[in-house]
């Protein structure tokens, strides 16, 4: 599998779109610095998914699209595809060409092409996972990243070892479950808090329930009061209402009555309204023609005014006209004057500007032809230097050939002579190297002898050991077991004499007794303490006993009755007592206990009791019959008449009463002290065992401990052998590769000879071909060189005559110039003159028709001001004649008026009469309509409220004042209830329910973190064996390609920081020959990159990458340890495509396909492509 072809547009300096093809082997790139040969490198990262932009060199994704150069605009869009040839199938797809794209835009849009179908980041990055192939696989070295690579705090060689390994699958699906088991802790303790809150939320939702309850309790009694006072205050404002309407009747009435006085009085003032109505409007229209005719007055008076004031400003403008007219012809006079001044200076002036002009036409004539002559000077000129350039940058360069070529030689014949001595010295090694391979394989015969007989040994060591370990574990676990057991004993030993100790379970009574008997004489014990039943029978013999178990057994009635009495003065408490004297005439002859299949045994022969209480056993349980199934035991008829109980405390008495007790705990009061007996039987068993265990536990660790001694010591003995033959077979591996190396070498070396050799007779055949040349050219440039000084001579001869002309020509251009500006001049001061003289013509004519027109004027403004005057005087006299008649008509408006005012003073006194009346009658209607009003507020706050109407008739046992203080008190206790949710109880009801599903949420989500970390341990078994046997095989590659470069030294990798090799990290210890260094930080810059690449082919040699892309990591290295660098990479070229960015000539020679990186155009790179086992 390796890259086939690369096609990029718009991508950093690949402005137009560019094709290269790859093939297996190596390609190498080369070109100037800053063309843009590591963008090529970073195209092939950037379509492979890179993300991180910096690692591509730029501030911003964007900067990767071309931003423009001399000439070209920028783009908006860059892509770039990769077309990879999986002809080893290693890609998990069935096409044999597999085609990658990615595309960016300006704004940030970014998208990914598979096969030119859309797909996802993540799709190319599965598809290339543990195949070497990722954009962050060790598959690109730049020369920076020797330092990244050798760094101690850098993770890239971390992840170049695990891709090797084939873990980041792995690693990945770890993360990926690590981030799930982060949500699910997450999403856990969000549950958690959701349901706390929930919980809360539902506990506060109970609270509000009981609320709300209490609140719908007291809002019915709240409407039934406000009901039963709203009904007693309708029917009480209904009472108020009668009395008050039949006052409003008795008012109508006399209201009615006043109104035909009043209709009298009316009528007449209608009348002298009418009167008055037409003696004004009489007055009226006498005041308005008095008012006319003073408005006709005054427009006279202001005619006049007017007409004399035109007239005084007609007279002061005829005046001004006139001065005007005389400063006009004075004017006139003078313009003249000036006219003929200028065109006598104009009659001198132009002769002089004709033999002006002809003097400067001549002269710039003669200037043509001597400006001719110096153009053609400077032409010969400038041909005769570009001669002289071009024939010394020839001979300079032939000379830089020359110096070159000689370099050359120089330099190969020191080449031959260090490949003679480096020859000689391979062949010398050689020798050392043969004799030295004999030595190790007698060696190692005799250390893989005496390796299989300590192996053997340590074999049946080790069996015997792991034997005896098995027998130590198992035999721990039983101690273990026996002291757990021997803890429970003894904790129940402690509870069972604690119990026996303090009475428990007993009437207080009973409980003061027994721990004070030698207060109370006579008393035996309880019941319960003398019956010593088995464990099995415990539950049945409780359930049998009831509460005799409880009683107290004294020696006769005589001892009971005594222990009565002093129970009594003592205030003890309860109890019950049993005489087993009297008890013995009690007891009679047993009836024979019956057999079968379902019964155990008679209770008097299974309570375990003493002779002595014998008599109590056949009192209490005489006719006491054990059975294991109740059920079938009642069904026989044969134990007709005796008590049953079974074994799980179920109890039939013959006087038909059935109980049941089926607790069995600790608190039993029967055969308490036989328990604690067995108990302490139990403990010095086990004891026992313990001890002869822990005796026998501590012989097996004593040989244990001999075993292990013994398997440690050959353990070592063996890791020192397998230690020195592996030495020894790493020493025959590296002496074969050595020698092996060294062949080629020499094979190699004796190539380069002839080589050099060939190359040094083609040089010297170039000196002799370029020595002639050179001596000829030095001719050629002098000749060149007189010939551009005499051209050079007569041009400054030229320039000098023809600046002379041009001063000439200058200064008549100048002379010209001003004459032309006096004519000019007084052309246009004779031109304005003539102009103003017209002008002056047409306004005197204007002026003396202004003056006419305004005379006119005067004569008709004195005849109308004569005429008003007139006027005025006749209108006055009128005025004063009209003004007398109005005067009179306005005395009689004034009587009628005055009649007017006394009927009305009488209308208003029966009207405020009648008024006094009509506001009684209103003020009764108000309280009507009030009292109606609260009725219907009463109504509609009851409807508003309760959805019903106020009764008519309802039996209210309460006073009105009662009722109110009641509904005061209830609508201060829901005030205090506060706020009501009115849907408490479907919210209640669903929180409830949600905090249920929650609840299971989290179960579920507890179930999935275990699923989870069940995977992490999986995936971390898988990637710990897969990573340690990868490390383990690169370092012994890592440290013989170290040796094959530095042709000795020693390297190696190790493990350090976590036990964990997944989280360790990788630490690389190298030590050139001849140095004794503590860090890679003391390497050179050399000797760090001959180091990384040492690294890069061990991971290479173990997992082989499709390609490699090396860009420039070979700028440190020597011209020795290139031609090192050269035959590992045609070693490793079968199996990886290697495409390397360089500016060395040695690396160009392993080269199989060529590419030449340039810029014809700043800011544009342009590809060459060349390639050495085909076409161009």
């Amino acid at each position: 599998m390796y890259i086939s072809e690369l096609n990029i547009h718009g991508f950093k300096s690949f402005a137009k779109k560019e094709k290269l093809k790859f093939g297996e082997g190596v390609t190498v790139i080369v070109g100037p610095n800053g063309c843009g040969k590591t963008n090529i490198v970073d195209a092939i990262r950037w379509v492979l998914g890179e993300q991180k932009y910096s690692v591509l060199r730029s501030s911003k994704m964007g900067d990767v699209i071309f931003n423009g150069a001399d000439g070209i605009k920028p783009l908006s869009v860059c892509e770039a595809s990769l077309t990879v040839h999986n002809n080893r199938g290693k890609l998990p797809v069935e096409y044999n060409d597999i085609e990658i794209g990615r595309r960016i835009y300006r704004n940030g849009d970014s998208e990914y092409f598979l096969n030119r179908t859309p797909c996802r980041l993540k799709d190319i990055h599965d598809l290339f996972i543990d195949t070497g192939m990722g954009a962050d696989a060790y598959s690109v070295i730049e020369l920076k990243m020797i330092e990244q690579i050798l760094s101690e705090t850098d993770d890239d060689r971390k992840r170049m070892f695990e891709e090797a390994a084939g873990i980041n699958k792995y690693k990945q699906q770890r993360r990926s479950t690590l981030r799930k088991f982060d949500a699910v802790r997450q999403d856990l303790d969000r549950v958690d808090d959701i349901a706390q809150e929930v919980e809360q939320k539902v506990n506060g939702l109970n609270l509000q329930l009981k609320r709300f309850k209490r609140h719908e309790k007291l809002s019915d009694e709240l409407k039934e009061k406000e009901v039963a006072l709203a009904f007693i205050r309708v029917h009480d404002y209904e009472s108020d209402i009668s009395p008050l309407r039949k006052c409003v009747l008795e008012f109508t009435h006399l209201k009615n009555e006043k109104a035909t006085d009043t209709s009298q009085h009316e009528k007449e003032l209608i009348h002298l309204k009418s009167i008055y109505s037409e003696q004004q409007t009489e007055l009226n229209s006498l005041q308005s023609a008095l008012r006319k005719m003073e408005g006709e007055r005054e427009s006279f008076r202001h005619n006049v005014l007017v007409w004399s004031e035109q007239d005084k400003a007609t007279e002061a403008t005829i005046q001004r006209l006139k001065r005007e007219g005389e400063s006009n012809a004075q004017k006139k006079v003078h313009l003249k004057r000036q006219i003929k001044h200028f065109n006598g200076e104009l009659s001198v002036l132009d002769p002089q500007v004709d033999e002006q002009l002809k003097k400067y036409k001549s002269k710039k004539s003669e200037f043509e032809v001597v400006n001719g002559r110096y153009k053609k000077a400077q032409d010969l000129l400038e041909k005769a230097q570009t001669d002289r350039w071009e024939a010394q940058r020839k001979m300079a360069d032939d000379h830089s050939l020359l110096d070159r070529t000689l370099s050359l030689v120089k330099e190969k014949n020191n080449t031959i002579t260090q490949l003679n001595e480096k020859i000689t010295k391979i062949e010398i090694s050689q020798k050392d190297q043969s004799k030295e391979q004999k030595d190790l394989d007698k060696k190692k015969t005799v250390l893989k002898k005496s390796t299989e007989k300590i192996h053997a040994t340590l074999n049946q060591v080790r069996e015997v050991l792991r034997t005896e370990q098995e027998k130590e574990s198992a035999l721990s676990i039983e101690i273990h077991r026996g002291k757990s057991k021997l803890e429970s004993l003894e904790s129940q030993a402690y509870f069972y004499q604690e119990l026996v100790e303090q009475k428990d379970g007993y009437p207080e009574g009973v409980r003061t007794i027994l721990k004070s008997p030698n207060d109370y004489p006579g008393i035996i014990g309880t019941v319960g303490e003398l019956f010593q039943i088995e464990e099995k029978y415990d539950v049945a013999f409780q359930s049998a006993l009831g509460d005799w178990t409880k009683c107290l057994v004294a020696e006769d009635r005589n001892a009971a009755v005594n222990i009565v009495e002093l129970a009594q003065s003592h205030k003890i408490g309860n109890m019950s007592i049993l005489p087993l004297k009297e008890l013995n005439k009690l007891s009679s002859i047993q009836t024979k206990v019956p057999s079968g299949k379902n019964i155990i045994g008679s209770g008097a022969e299974l309570c375990g009791a003493d002779q002595k209480v014998k008599d109590l056993a056949n009192v209490l349980l005489g006719n006491l019959l054990v059975v294991d199934d109740l059920n079938e035991a009642i069904k026989n008829p044969d134990l007709d008449g005796w008590n049953m109980v079974d074994l799980n405390g179920a109890y039939s008495g013959k006087n038909f009463v059935l109980k049941y007790h089926g607790k069995k705990g600790d608190g039993s009061l029967i055969g308490r002290q036989k328990k604690i007996e067995s108990i302490q039987r139990s403990i010095e068993k086990i004891g026992v065992i313990i001890n002869r265990q822990e005796q026998e536990l501590a012989e097996l660790e004593k040989n244990i401990k001999v075993q292990s001694s013994q398997s440690r010591s050959l353990g070592e003995e063996l890791e020192n052998l397998t230690h020195d033959l592996n030495g020894v077979e790493s020493s025959l591996i590296r002496n074969h590769y050595s020698q092996s190396q060294a062949l080629e070498i020499l094979k190699d070396l004796h190539g380069e000879v002839k080589d050099t050799v060939q190359t040094i007779e083609g040089l010297q055949v170039s000196i002799q071909q370029l020595e002639p040349g050179l001596e000829k050219g030095n001719a050629v440039i002098e000749n060149f060189k007189l010939i551009a000084q005499q051209t050079s001579d007569a041009l400054v001869k030229v320039q000098g005559e023809r600046d002379a002309f041009q001063h000439e020509v200058q200064e008549l251009r100048i002379t010209l110039l001003n004459f032309d500006n006096k004519r000019d001049n007084l052309n246009f001061q004779k031109r304005v003159s003539e102009e103003t003289i017209q002008e002056l013509g047409n306004r005197s004519t204007t002026i003396n028709q202004e003056v006419k027109a305004l005379g006119d004027k005067r004569e008709s403004l004195s005849k109308q001001i004569t005429e008003g005057e007139s006027d005025l005087k006749s209108i006055t006299g009128k005025l004063v004649k009209e003004k007398s008649i109005t005067d009179l008509k306005q005395s009689t408006l004034n009587d009628t008026y005055q009649s007017m005012e006394k009927i009305q003073d009488m209308i208003r006194s029966e009207q405020q009469s009648k008024e006094a009346l009509l506001e009684e009658l209103k003020t009764n209607e108000l309280k009507i309509v009030e009292m109606k009003q609260r009725i219907n507020i009463i109504q509609e706050r009851i409807r508003d409220r309760y959805e019903i109407e106020v009764p008519t008739d309802l039996i209210v046992n309460e006073e009105a004042d009662d009722l109110a203080l009641r509904i005061d008190s209830i609508q201060r206790s829901i005030e205090s209830i506060g706020p009501i949710n009115m849907a408490v109880q479907q919210e209640y009801e669903d929180e409830k329910a949600r905090l249920h599903t929650l609840m299971e949420q989290g179960d579920d989500l507890i179930v999935s973190e275990k699923n989870l970390r069940e995977t992490i341990q999986k995936i971390d078994q898988v990637a710990r064996k897969k990573f340690q046997k990868t490390f383990d095989q690169i370092k012994l590659n890592f440290s013989n390609l170290f040796q094959l470069f530095f042709e000795g030294g020693s390297a190696s990798l190790s493990l350090v920081g976590d036990p964990d090799p997944l989280e360790a990290d990788i630490a690389i210890h190298a030590q050139p020959p001849g140095k004794k260094n503590q860090s890679l930080r003391m390497l050179s810059a050399g000797e760090k990159s001959l180091t990384a690449i040492a690294l890069l082919f061990a991971i290479y040699q173990y997992k082989p990458s499709p390609y490699c892309i090396l860009d420039e990591v070979d700028a440190p290295l020597d011209d020795v340890n290139i031609q090192k660098f050269k035959r590992v990479l045609n070693q490793f070229a079968d199996e990886t495509q290697f495409i390397v960015v360089t500016h060395n000539k040695l690396t160009m020679e392993a080269a199989d396909y060529l590419y030449g990186v340039t810029m014809e155009q700043k800011g544009v790179s342009k590809l060459v492509s060349v390639k050495f086992n085909g076409q161009a």
